[in-house]
C-alpha cells in the first residue's frame, strides 16, 4: 500500500521522455514527504534528509506522519499523531506555512514552515498527504534583528517627552511615540491611519482643516520642511489643543525622499494665558449672573432629589410590607417591633396591629427564652454586625416552624445602633425533608452492613461444598486403581476445572464486597514504588507470554494503599488475559494532571485531577461497550477464550469510587485497549 501510493503520486505527474519526479524533487531546495492515510511516510526527498539530520527507515511501522526527532509549535511539544499532518490525514484539511521549531538527534534546531495537501483517490476518499517544508531560520533571524532595530528606535523616541512622529511617503503613520498619544487622546494604527494620528484638526479660527490639508501632508506632497504651523487638535473626547506643527523630510542614503519626521508642540497653555488676559473682564462681569443662576438650579435640584427620597423610601416601604416568603420586621434597640410585613403575617400568624410594640421574644420557645437566646442573637449582631441562627419557632397558634433567621444592626452616620433588622424565612419542609434523608441514610447504612455480613457468610457457606467436591474428585482422578474410559476422566476433569472457577468467582465476590467499605483509613501511596511492586508479581506472566511494560514518573497520591495496589493489580492482569494472539504485548502506564472542567460525569469543575491512564496492545474491544465493561459479571463477546469472572473491573470501578474519583474505558478491536483513572489532588 506504502510503495503503491509514492508509485502512484509520483508517477501522476511524469510525462514521458521527461525526468522522473523523484529526480525532480531531490533537486528542490524545499524538502518534501509523503505519507500514506495511515500517517506512515511513503517517500521523501534529500532535502528531507539533510533538514531532518538523519536518513529515516521508510520501512520502519512506527514512523509515522512526521520523521522530526521532535516538533515544538508555540513552545510546547507535539507528538507526531498531534502534528499537521495526522490532523490533515484524519480531516482532509490542508495548512499553509505553519511554523513551528524543529529538533534535530544531534540536539540542534531550526525554524521551520510547512505546507500539507491531502491526496485523493478517484472516489475522492483521502489516501495521503504530502509535506512540503522549508528552513526559515535566515528569515526569523531577519526578522528579530529588524525588531529588535525597531525597538531600539521606538525605545529612543519614546525618552523624548516631544511628541513625534513619522510617516511613509503615502502619508501613513510608521512611528509615534508615547507623548504624540497623550496629545493625540488616541493610539493611531500604524500602517493604516494617513497624515496625523489626530481625531480631528481645526484651523485656529475653529473651520475644519482636511486631514491631507495638515501640515504633515503639505511637507510630504511639496516636498519642504513646514515650521512652527498652528492648529487645533481635536481628540476624541472633545478636548481641544492648540499645537505648532514642525514636520520635516525624511531621506535614504542615496537621497531620496523616504518619509517625514514632524515634532508637535503643544501650545495650549500658553494660548490660554493669552486668551485669559483678553477675556478677564468679561469673566468677572459674567461671575455674578453665574452664581445666581448656579444657585437657582441647586435650589431646584434639592427640591427635586428631595421628592425623589421621598417616592423612593416610599417605594421601599410598600414593597416589605408586600414581601410574602419573608417575615422582614423592624427591631429597636430593646428588642421591640417597630412594623409588619404580610411575609412576617403569614408565617407568625400575627396581625399588625397584635404584635407592634411588643418584644420579639414572642416568637421563642420556652427552652430558648429560658437560656436567653433572643437576647443572645442581640448582643451577637452589636458586636459582629449580623447573627445567623436556625431553630424552632412558635406562631399565634402555638404551633411550631423551622425558622432561618438573620438578625442585622442598623447604624447611623455616627456609627451608633440605633435599631435592628430582623429576617426570618420559613424553611420547615426544608429541615423536614433533611431528617427524612438522615433517616434514610441511617437505614441504608444499616443494609449494606447487613448485605456485607450475608455476602461472607454466603461465600463461606459456599466454598465449604466446594472444597469437598474438589478433595473427592481430585482423589478419584489420582487414585491409580480407578479404570474410567477417556470420556469418563474427560468429564471428572470439567468438574474440576468448574470447581475452580466457582472458587475463584467466590473470591471475587468477596473482594467485591471488601472493597465496597471505605472504612481503612487513607495514606500517601507512593505510586512508583507500588507499580514496581505490581510488576514484579506479574515478572513470570510478562516473561512466558512476549509482554514488556513502561511507565512514567508517576506522582504520589492520597489513597487507601491495600486498594490502590489492586486496582493497578486488576488493570495490569487484565491487559495480559486479553493480548492480543499475534502482537508482542506492550503495556503503557502514563499520567497527567487534568481539570474537572475538562471532564464530564460527575467531576467537580473546580477541582484538578490525577490522570492514570494503563493502555495495552492487545484484542480490545468494540467503543459500544465501554461503558457496560464495567458492571458486574459483564463480559464482551470477544472474550469468550479468556478465563474469568467478569468481576475485575467492577472492582476496579468500586475502589476509584472509593477514592472519589472516576475511571474510562476506550478501545477499538485489534487495537488494544486503555483505562483512564481520575484521582482528586488533595
Amino acid at each position: 500500500m506504502q510503495q503503491d501510493l509514492e508509485i502512484n503520486v509520483l508517477e501522476s505527474v511524469s510525462a514521458p521522455g521527461s525526468p522522473s519526479v523523484a529526480s525532480v524533487l531531490n533537486l528542490l531546495p524545499a524538502a518534501v514527504y509523503i505519507c500514506d492515510r495511515t500517517g506512515r511516510i511513503t517517500y521523501f526527498n534529500e532535502t528531507a534528509v539533510k533538514l531532518w539530520g538523519y536518513r529515516p527507515n521508510i520501512g520502519d511501522p512506527t514512523l509515522r506522519y512526521c520523521a522530526c526527532y521532535k516538533v515544538f509549535m508555540d513552545g510546547l511539544y507535539i507528538r507526531p499523531d498531534q502534528t499537521p499532518m495526522a490532523v490533515a490525514l484524519a480531516t482532509g484539511r490542508s495548512f499553509r506555512n505553519v511554523e513551528a521549531i524543529v529538533q534535530k538527534p544531534d540536539g540542534s534546531s531550526f525554524h521551520a514552515t510547512e505546507s500539507i495537501d491531502p491526496l485523493y483517490d478517484p472516489e475522492n476518499q483521502v489516501v495521503g498527504a504530502v509535506n512540503v517544508f522549508q528552513d526559515i531560520s535566515e528569515i526569523k533571524s531577519a526578522e528579530a534583528e529588524r525588531k529588535e532595530n525597531e525597538l531600539q528606535l521606538r525605545r529612543l523616541i519614546d525618552t523624548v517627552k516631544t511628541p513625534l512622529y513619522s510617516t511613509a511617503l503615502d502619508g501613513r503613520i510608521t512611528l509615534f511615540n508615547e507623548a504624540a498619544v497623550e496629545l493625540w487622546g488616541r493610539r493611531p494604527v500604524i500602517g493604516k491611519d494617513q497624515w496625523c494620528g489626530s481625531y480631528k484638526i481645526l484651523r485656529t479660527d475653529g473651520a475644519e482643516l482636511p486631514l491631507d490639508n495638515c501640515p504633515m501632508a503639505m511637507c510630504l506632497k511639496e516636498k519642504r520642511a513646514v515650521f512652527n504651523e498652528e492648529v487645533l487638535i481635536v481628540r476624541p473626547d472633545g478636548a481641544i489643543r492648540h499645537v505648532a506643527s514642525s514636520p520635516q523630510p525624511l531621506y535614504d542614503d542615496r537621497g531620496h525622499m523616504i518619509g517625514a519626521i514632524n515634532m508637535l508642540a503643544d501650545i495650549t497653555e500658553l494660548k490660554n494665558k493669552e486668551r485669559a488676559l483678553l477675556e478677564s473682564e468679561e469673566k468677572y462681569r459674567l461671575l455674578v449672573a453665574s452664581l445666581e443662576k448656579i444657585v437657582e438650579e441647586k435650589v431646584k435640584d434639592l427640591r427635586i432629589s428631595a421628592e425623589e427620597l421621598r417616592k423612593s423610601e416610599e417605594r421601599y416601604h410598600r414593597m416589605i410590607e408586600q414581601v410574602e416568603d419573608y417575615a422582614i420586621i423592624l427591631l429597636d434597640c430593646e428588642g421591640i417591633i417597630q412594623n409588619w410585613n404580610k411575609g412576617a403575617e403569614r408565617i407568625k400568624g400575627y396581625q399588625e396591629h397584635e404584635i407592634v410594640g411588643k418584644s420579639f421574644r414572642v416568637f421563642y420557645l420556652p427552652e430558648d427564652l429560658e437560656r436567653g437566646l433572643p437576647f443572645i442573637l442581640l448582643e451577637e449582631a452589636k458586636r459582629n454586625g449580623k447573627a445567623l441562627y436556625e431553630g424552632w419557632r412558635k406562631r399565634k397558634d402555638g404551633s411550631n416552624f423551622w425558622g432561618s433567621v438573620v438578625l442585622t444592626a442598623l447604624r447611623n452616620d455616627q456609627g451608633e445602633i440605633i435599631g435592628f433588622s430582623k429576617v426570618t424565612r420559613d424553611l420547615t419542609a426544608k429541615r423536614r425533608s433533611e431528617d427524612r434523608m438522615k433517616a434514610y441514610m441511617a437505614q441504608l447504612e444499616f443494609q449494606n452492613k447487613e448485605l456485607e455480613q450475608f455476602v461472607y457468610a454466603a461465600s463461606h457457606d459456599l466454598k465449604e461444598p466446594l472444597r469437598k467436591i474438589n478433595i473427592y474428585n481430585s482423589y478419584i482422578a489420582s487414585a491409580p486403581g480407578n479404570q474410567m474410559d477417556e470420556k469418563s476422566r474427560a468429564f471428572l476433569a470439567k468438574s474440576l476445572q468448574a470447581v475452580q472457577r466457582m472458587n475463584g468467582l467466590i473470591e471475587d465476590l468477596l473482594s467485591y464486597a471488601k472493597v465496597t467499605s471505605v472504612a481503612e483509613g487513607f495514606e500517601t501511596v507512593h505510586l512508583n514504588i507500588l507499580i514496581d511492586e505490581v510488576i514484579s508479581l506479574f515478572k513470570e506472566d510478562f516473561e512466558a507470554r512476549n509482554v514488556t511494560i513502561r511507565r512514567d514518573d508517576l506522582p504520589v497520591i492520597k489513597g487507601i494503599p491495600f486498594q490502590i495496589k489492586q486496582l493497578m493489580c486488576n488493570l495490569i492482569d487484565n491487559a495480559i488475559k486479553y493480548k492480543h494472539p499475534e502482537k508482542d504485548g506492550q503495556i503503557t502506564i502514563e499520567t497527567a494532571m487534568v481539570s474537572g472542567k475538562d471532564l464530564k460525569g460527575s467531576a467537580s469543575q473546580l477541582q484538578k485531577y490525577h490522570e492514570i491512564t494503563v493502555k495495552d496492545n492487545g484484542i480490545g474491544f468494540q467503543p459500544a461497550f465501554a461503558g457496560k465493561i464495567f458492571e458486574i459479571f459483564q463480559r464482551l463477546p470477544n472474550s469468550s477464550v479468556v478465563k474469568g469472572s467478569g468481576i475485575g473491573l467492577s472492582i476496579c470501578k468500586k475502589i476509584v469510587q472509593n477514592h472519589n474519583g472516576m475511571i474510562k474505558a476506550s478501545g477499538n478491536p485489534g487495537m488494544g485497549a486503555a483505562f483512564s483513572i481520575y484521582l482528586p489532588v488533595d
